[in-house]
């Protein structure tokens, strides 16, 4: 990791206002070598660049002083750049600032990068590459960012003995870059998740950029990581690291994920060179090259084979304590369709609904005492209507309201009614104790919880390969070093120990034993990490499915039967009032009664009470059916918008999002062992010695499983 104490003396920042040029008196000494390396100038451009440092501060980079010795900021152009001196190879560097301001950076100089017109950014970094090397000494290398590393290599394609690196440059106006020449002095990073390099080249136009081009794992896919991702750095913490912090801290998978640019540039252990575009130049192969291998076995690839299971470690507690809430995962699920299917009612009468039903219960038996009383007083309605006075009775009819066939099939309804309201509690209480845990059910093994269960079991075959790779690091590394240390005099004896599983070479040498290490495949995660998208589907299409089997057709029903009980009780009302009409008005003898007596009195006031209970009745019945209604029309929407529900309760997004974030980052440095062993067995081909050969089989071997392991991490990366 890069230590970044940051300014060791002077923090203060120029004027803003006007250009300003600040120069160190300081003496600039001869340069003694170049090994300003790829890694520095990278973290240079992506970072300190955009700290604006003053003159005589002082810049740590992964454990290298840089001294400020001049800089130049505030121009009218919006250029911004300052020369750093290597303390202790005396090179210079100039590091080119990227785009800050809208006006002169953005509006001035970026836009104009699209035509063929160069801006005045781009000479005036030349102007300034010259200056320095005429003032300060010569220029070794220059660097920069974004709008800075099209300045880079604007200076780089002029001065063809300078070393140029940039990190996602943006490219040089139309007509500057010679198609026919290679410019081998200039290397370009792309960083994966570059919004900038990744639109050049969808557009076409990454010819314009001038060089080799490699691209590296730093930075992660998230919005939020927009700029980062582009700079390559965000702001290092007290320790000079590079990190962006997952998850909560005091929740499971709290950590953080390192994501400095510089990082991630793969180097040769022996040379330091960057490992891309193809094997890096043969070396020797030594004591001192077999020691050094050795060392950066135990020093580096186990140091980043730790950060990877790290990460990994990370990944497992979540999805360790999603398991260990998978009951309560599953409980709220079932009270979230409990609530949203009784929400779509809108009635507080359908509260509990796909519970036990009991207030709609309720209400229905509420209908049935008011129905009875209706009969009742119906029948009473009927003994007022045939008490007329004595006198008259013989020359009227008695009249009568059929109480049996008008309130037998309200009482029927009602009872189906009842029995639908049963079947649709049942209906909606299968779905949630029986459905609902089987939307959870399925991956590889049929597990209950489905990808809590595949990445469980997953993640159990990584771990068992990656104790494995990792004894065998510890061996080939032992292995390395008794070749170093057996070199010179043992080489044809070494080969035959390492071969037949020896432990001792002659009576001086000590050997590690090559022991077999085979990693065991994954039947898990085949879908990689859109297992997830997958088992939702599954259960929304399944969830939609059964509530429309089973909780429709008994809502329709419901209706219907609504309908049939409002259109009887209508029937009761319109007899009621018929009757009346007829007892009191429908001959002339009712009418003289009706005009000389109470009669007429006590037939109205009958009837308004045998309706009381019908009109009653008649309301709440409106209700239910309203009620049903909105829930047939309202059910395929709950359904449809159900699904973010399921979606959380089949993984949290959050903490599903922070297992792929650390398997990303894994699969990274997997990805970057990867580049470096292909390096050592390079290294380690071709050579005479049988040791050596013998240790290049050794080599492959943990490649192999390097690749292997590398496969099944990756799984855990792309949705």
């Amino acid at each position: 990791m890069p230590k970044d104490t940051d300014v060791l003396h002077s923090t203060s920042k120029p004027p803003v206002q006007g250009p300003v040029e600040s120069v160190s008196m300081e003496k600039v000494n001869q340069v003694s070598n170049t090994a300003t390396n790829d890694k520095d100038l990278v973290e240079l451009a992506g970072y300190h660049a955009y700290k604006h440092h003053a003159t005589t501060d002082v810049i740590n980079v992964n454990g290298t002083d840089f001294s400020v010795i001049h800089t130049k900021y505030n121009t009218e152009s919006g250029l911004d750049a300052l020369t750093v001196e290597n303390f202790d190879t005396k090179e210079l560097t100039i590091v080119f600032v990227g785009s800050e301001q809208l006006k002169e950076d953005w509006l001035g100089t970026n836009l104009k990068l699209l035509s063929d017109t160069p801006p005045t950014q781009l000479k005036e970094a030349v102007d300034y590459f010259n200056e320095v090397n005429r003032d300060h000494g010569k220029v070794s290398s220059v660097t920069g960012n974004s709008l800075a590393g099209a300045l880079t290599n604007a200076v780089a394609i002029e001065n063809p003995s300078v070393k140029a690196v940039t990190l996602n440059p943006a490219m040089l106006p139309e007509g500057m870059v010679n198609p026919a020449k290679n410019y081998s002095n200039i290397t370009n990073y792309y960083s994966k998740y570059d919004f900038l390099t990744s639109t050049q080249g969808t557009i076409q136009l990454e010819n314009r950029i001038p060089g080799n081009k490699y691209s590296i794992n730093n930075g992660l896919p998230l919005f939020s990581m927009f700029t980062s991702n582009h700079t390559g750095y965000v702001k290092a913490d007290e320790n000079g690291n590079h990190t962006i912090q997952i998850g909560l801290e005091g929740e499971p998978g709290y950590g953080f994920i390192h994501i400095g640019a510089a990082d991630h540039i793969v180097t040769s252990l022996w040379t330091g060179s960057p490992l891309y575009g193809g094997s890096a130049e043969k070396i020797a192969i030594n004591h001192e090259n077999m020691t050094a291998l050795a060392n950066g076995i135990k020093e580096h690839v186990k140091g980043r084979m730790g950060l990877a299971t790290g990460y990994l470690e990370k990944s497992v507690s979540i999805v360790d304590d999603e398991s260990a809430r998978f009951s309560l995962r599953v409980t709220v699920l079932q009270e979230m369709f409990k609530q949203k299917l009784e929400e779509t009612a809108g009635d507080p009468l359908f509260i509990g609904i796909a519970g036990t039903g009991h207030l709609i219960k309720g209400c229905i038996d509420s209908l049935i005492s008011l129905l009875d009383k209706a009969e009742e007083r119906c029948r009473f309605l009927n003994a007022v209507l045939n008490s007329k006075p004595a006198e008259i009775i013989e020359y009227v009819m008695s009249i009568n309201i059929s109480v049996d066939s008008l309130f037998a099939p309200v009482r029927s309804y009602l009872q189906d009614l009842k029995d639908d309201v049963d079947n649709l509690v049942a209906g909606a209480q299968n779905i949630i104790t029986k459905d609902i845990p089987d939307f959870f059910r399925g991956g590889k093994d049929h597990f209950v919880d489905a990808v809590v269960g595949e990445l469980t079991a997953h993640y159990a075959v990584i771990f068992a390969n990656k104790n494995k790779m990792h004894g065998q690091l510890n061996e080939y590394e032992n292995q390395v070093q008794s070749v170093a240390d057996a070199f010179i005099n043992k080489d044809n004896s070494l080969a035959g120990v390492i071969s037949t599983n020896a432990s001792t070479l002659g009576d001086t040498d000590s050997v590690q034993k090559t022991s077999v290490f085979s990693l065991d495949p994954s039947p898990y995660l085949e879908t990689r990490m859109k297992i997830k998208e997958i088992q939702v589907d599954f259960a929304h299409a399944n969830i939609t499915t059964v509530t429309t089997m089973i909780l429709t057709p008994i809502l329709y029903a419901m209706e219907f039967v609504l309908s049939l009980i409002e259109a009887a009780l209508a029937a009761i009302v319109s007899s009621i009032h018929a009757v009346v009409n007829v007892g009191l008005y429908g001959n002339p003898v009712g009418l003289i009664v009706s005009l000389f007596s109470d009669y007429d009195q006590k037939v109205k006031a009958a009837a308004n009470r045998a309706l009381e209970p019908i009109k009653e009745m008649l309301s709440t019945v409106e209700g239910l059916r309203n009620g049903v209604g909105r829930m047939i029309v309202n059910l395929p929407e709950m359904i449809s918008n159900f699904k973010p529900y399921i979606d959380t309760a089949i993984f949290e997004p959050g903490k599903f999002e922070n297992v792929r974030l650390y398997n990303v980052a894994a699969s990274a440095i997997m990805d970057e062992m990867e580049i470096l062993f292909k390096d050592i067995t390079f290294q380690l081909s071709h050579e005479k010695g049988d040791a050596i050969e013998a240790s290049l089989e050794i080599s492959e071997s943990v490649l192999h499983n390097i690749q292997l392991l590398s496969e099944q991490v990756d799984r855990g990366t792309i949705q």
